[in-house]
């Protein structure tokens, strides 16, 4: 009964000897490739400031041509607005004479 308690000590303590050299090659390996990462993201932020006008080109066109049919719809609101709207100065606005 004893060498099995002792058997399961060591298997566990083989298991966590195990774990730490996992954990030391997988932060090696991570710092030997980050060079290439940081590259690779370098690459990626270059592509994005080459393509950056076009997305901006073909948005600006999206949204245009998608607010092509609320144009009529604006142009009612204006003039609605330029009818009804108040000119009159209100007694706050107004000045005072003393």
């Amino acid at each position: 009964m004893i060498s099995l308690l002792v058997l399961g000590a060591l298997v566990f303590a083989g298991l966590m000897v195990f774990g730490v050299l996992a954990a030391i090659a997988g932060l090696v390996g991570f710092v030997i490739t980050l060079p290439f990462r940081i590259l690779g993201w370098t690459f990626k932020l270059l592509g994005l400031l080459i393509a950056l006008p076009f997305l901006l080109i073909a948005g600006v066109l999206t949204f245009g041509f998608a607010l092509v049919p609320l144009a009529p719809l604006a142009l009612i609101a204006w003039l609605a607005w330029w009818v009804f709207h108040d000119r009159k100065p209100h007694r706050s606005q107004a000045s005072v004479i003393s």
